[in-house]
């Protein structure tokens, strides 16, 4: 049980809860339960009432301070589905007991040059604010309280089981496809794994031809069978060789462990092509040098990616529910949440790891 109290979120003995999460007291500590109390709900906030929250590994990174230091306790956790149970006055587009869920960004101004722009992703006015799981409570939880701008109505037709890593691994892959999209492009999607296996969805649904390229040569019939036409193994010299200056797009979801290994990444691409990362390792392990030769001569680009803006989230879940498109999930009771991260942290979930929620509410209480 916790023992260390949030400032904004009263720890108070189980039968006093409003709601439970997962909380961590320290990097590298094991999760403990913290029965809590929320603060008054603002007038722009939901607070919503979880059915099933997903993991990320983003929130190991977080939760291990990899990228940055934090304050504890921490309840990270940002692929968030469950019902509104509760509304502030300002709030109007959703109705109590709306189906909905909610990824990283916890809020944007709207007033900004990005937000303006239609990139509130990349607000920069909320500081603190801005994302979901720092410094208030995030996903690993029964509940979940946020602005209502960030949450987004979720149809009955996708499985609720599989709906939470669209929040997240759905739209960080989807954003940059949709971007960069033209049905006469190749594309590759390097790493077969949470992101990965999504992004080779979207890219074959969305039209573009699309080859998979990942270490491990068994994943070749899985690949195809997401929709890839090709697959390349990346630890084969021969066949990254072959296909240089192949693609239009690659989009990097595992990052390169060398130098080396980069560079060879970025020499498949075509002159005047596109490398979008997304997935982001510790700082800690990696560090990378942009091949500045090819940047210039080949006037190739190489980019970030930020999930998506709310245009962009809006237009993912659509699509995702006209096409089917869902990940690959290991499914978690709440009293198990431990095993789920150190799933996670520790092992190879295929590919996501989610929580059912269920009644763990009042089951903890007892």
């Amino acid at each position: 049980m916790a023992t260390k109290e949030h400032s904004l979120y009263k720890l108070v003995p189980k039968e006093q809860a409003e709601a439970f999460a997962w909380s961590f007291e320290g990097p590298n500590t094991e999760a403990v339960l913290y029965p809590f109390q929320f603060p008054a709900i603002q007038p722009h906030e939901v607070r919503i009432q979880q059915t099933y929250f997903g993991l990320c590994y983003t929130d190991c990174h977080l939760v291990n301070q990899d990228w940055f230091p934090i304050n504890y306790p921490s309840v990270p956790g940002h692929e968030i589905l469950g019902h509104v149970v509760m509304k502030g006055d300002q709030v109007t587009q959703f109705q109590i007991g709306d189906l909905v869920g909610a990824g990283f960004i916890r809020d944007s101004c709207g007033s900004c040059k990005q937000c303006i722009l239609g990139n509130d992703q990349l607000c920069g006015q909320k500081g603190d604010e801005h994302l979901i799981p720092l410094p208030k409570f995030g996903g690993f939880a029964t509940h979940v309280q946020f602005p209502a701008k960030w949450a987004f109505p979720i149809p009955n037709t996708i499985p609720q089981q599989l709906a939470p890593p669209l929040l997240c691994a759905g739209i960080t892959v989807f954003a940059p496809l949709k971007r960069y999209f033209n049905a006469k492009k190749e594309v590759a999607i390097i790493g077969i794994g949470g992101l990965g296996h999504l992004a080779i969805k979207f890219s074959a649904a969305l039209g573009m031809r699309t080859t998979a390229i990942s270490t491990s040569p068994d994943k070749e019939q899985e690949a195809r069978s997401y929709g890839a036409v090709d697959f390349i193994v990346s630890s084969n010299p021969e066949s990254m060789a072959k296909a240089a200056g192949r693609f239009d797009l690659i989009l990097g979801c595992a990052h390169a462990s060398t130098v080396d290994e980069f560079i060879d990444q970025t020499k498949l691409l075509k002159n005047g092509g596109d490398f979008v990362m997304v997935g982001i390792p510790a700082l800690t392990k990696v560090e990378l040098q942009l091949p500045f030769y090819q940047l210039v001569c080949r006037q190739i680009s190489f980019v970030g990616s930020l999930v998506g803006s709310r245009q962009e989230n809006y237009e993912m879940i659509e699509f995702a529910n006209k096409h089917k498109i869902y990940p690959t999930c290991e499914e978690f009771e709440f009293e198990n949440f431990k095993n789920a991260y150190d799933k996670l942290l520790n092992g190879r979930p295929k590919y996501r790891c989610v929580v059912k929620v269920g009644n763990a509410t009042q089951t903890l209480k007892q």
